[in-house]
């Protein structure tokens, strides 16, 4: 399998504190991981440095054949598809649905214009794909949460990108809203065409069957990596979280209840 996206012996330093130490991390064509750790483990810096919104103190990241400081990193990031709340913060209410997905063809925020009719009828087309073809004519100002994230993944499915990062993407969703976006998210992994996905969480029980791979960070280091069946286990997550926990498995979902 190729490589969609690799990462060697990165660090980031901000204000004199060493928040990623030596991250050596590759996401293979077909493969699907979650990010997980605690608070403050480094899981934010890392996308951060992945999307190109912070530079990476040393080492090297490298999307495809594209490595960061040797190409245009502003055309690089349009093949990294990134869906986490802190967009939702930048777009302005008044901003149409349609406008908003089709500003991920070349990753920019509120348009100044409408875009391309070709460009609309891709929006579109991928609203009808998500069951959320009412929202077509919507404003971004009137959709829910879990609306958000699904107009904010259309937007990332844009663009030809060779992974989509879902950074904490069911923050803020009630359990059942959650629920019919996680069985979305697994919809999509089953696309042909679907692209490697990288979900951050903080919680096991957003780990879905489709999810191949497990990174985990505990302060700034890789903790363990590998498949789910290697990684996730009780010990583990105990080491990383600080805490006895107890994980169990049913139907390829997970639970963990401290000890």
């Amino acid at each position: 399998m190729s490589s969609v996206l690799r990462v060697q012996n990165v660090t980031f330093v901000r204000g004199g504190r060493r928040i990623l130490k030596g991250i050596d991390w590759e996401v293979k064509s077909g493969q699907h991981w979650c990010v997980l750790g605690p608070n403050g483990c480094g899981k934010t810096s890392l996308i951060s440095l992945i999307t190109g919104y912070e530079p990476a103190t040393s080492g090297d990241i490298q999307i495809g054949e594209d490595q960061f400081g040797n190409s245009d990193w502003r055309e690089v990031r349009k093949r990294v598809g990134l869906v986490t709340n802190t967009l939702t913060t930048f777009i302005e209410p008044g901003e149409p649905v349609i406008n908003v997905i089709a500003s991920g063809r070349e990753a920019k925020l509120n348009l100044w214009q409408d875009p391309p009719a070709a460009w609309q009828r891709q929006a579109a087309t991928l609203l009808k794909a998500t069951g959320s073809q009412h929202l077509r004519k919507s404003l971004w100002g009137t959709l829910s949460q879990g609306e958000k994230q699904k107009v904010l993944i259309c937007r990332a499915l844009m663009a030809k990108f060779n992974v989509l990062i879902l950074d904490e993407p069911c923050a803020g969703l009630d359990p059942v809203a959650r629920e019919h976006f996680l069985n979305w998210m697994a919809e999509i992994s089953s696309w042909p065409e679907a692209p490697s996905l990288v979900m951050v969480t903080h919680h096991v029980e957003e780990i879905l069957p489709c999810l191949t791979h497990v990174l985990m960070l505990k302060d700034g280091n890789i903790h363990a990596e590998g498949t789910k069946d290697e990684v996730l286990t009780s010990a583990a997550l105990s080491e990383i979280y600080g805490a006895p926990v107890s994980l169990t498995a049913k139907n390829g979902r997970y639970a963990l209840m401290v000890l």
